[in-house]
């Protein structure tokens, strides 16, 4: 056998990572580790190695939010024997494209009372946008919790308000979020994989694409809204002047 003193038992590897026995099972039937080395039907060992895939699974999932179809990309690149520059420089890009960057995201999660102080917006104001999509809390045992980017959607809502506008009007936004939803969902799986699998992978490079057609399609319906908006006036005008 391998040298018996690197190897572990799964409660010792567990102990070691800060996991569960039942959340390695998981990795290992989600192929999110290589299957240990087998003895016996029930008797398996792991390797150092399994203690640094676990650490590196519990800081892309837990700190950099990349669902676990993107950590087994990762990891696979790193069994492959790809140099640290190139991982590092995928995870940042991953991250760019998942995760929205700003000062606010580093805010610790905050409750409801605490969100009102922070925006001066009322209790009955943030339960409606929650039910339409647009405020999005995180369960806690605590309670609810709203992260930075939270906080930062509930402050530009408070400005739109201040200008007359209802939450209703704002309603529209909950089917925005459900189109980035099947956005995030259709570049995970159908265009990050494939970027992965070339020599250079620029994660920014597809973020600033998306970024550019979401501003170039808001232009185009503005500037539509704005041609339209004209149009109607000058026919009202032309309809005062035939009628003096």
């Amino acid at each position: 056998m391998a040298d018996e003193k690197k190897l572990m038992r799964v409660g010792e590897l567990a102990e070691a990572t800060g996991v569960s026995v039942q959340t390695i099972h998981y990795y290992l039937r989600e192929g999110l580790l290589p299957p240990p080395l087998k003895t016996a039907h029930n008797m398996a060992y792991y390797g150092p190695k399994y203690v640094e895939d676990i650490r590196l699974i519990k800081e892309l999932q837990g700190r950099r939010y990349l669902p676990l179809s993107v950590i087994k990309m990762v990891l696979e690149h790193k069994r492959e024997g790809k140099d640290v520059s190139h991982l590092e420089d995928m995870r940042l890009s991953l991250e760019d494209i998942f995760r929205p960057l700003g000062p606010e995201e580093e805010l610790e999660p905050v409750s409801m009372v605490e969100l009102i102080a922070m925006t001066s917006l009322p209790a009955a104001t943030l339960v409606e946008l929650e039910g339409l999509g647009i405020l999005m809390p995180a369960a806690t045992p605590q309670g609810e919790r709203y992260d930075g980017l939270d906080v930062r959607v509930a402050r530009m809502i408070k400005k739109l308000l201040d200008l007359g506008l209802t939450p209703s009007d704002l309603s529209f936004y909950g089917t925005y979020v459900e189109a980035l939803r099947t956005e995030a969902r259709v570049m995970e799986e159908k265009v990050v994989h494939r970027l992965a699998g070339r020599g250079q992978f620029s994660g920014k490079e597809l973020k600033d694409v998306l970024d550019s057609l979401k501003a170039s399609l808001a232009a185009k319906i503005y500037r539509q809204a704005a041609l339209k908006s004209r149009r109607q006036e000058n026919a009202r005008n032309e309809s005062d002047r035939n009628d003096s």
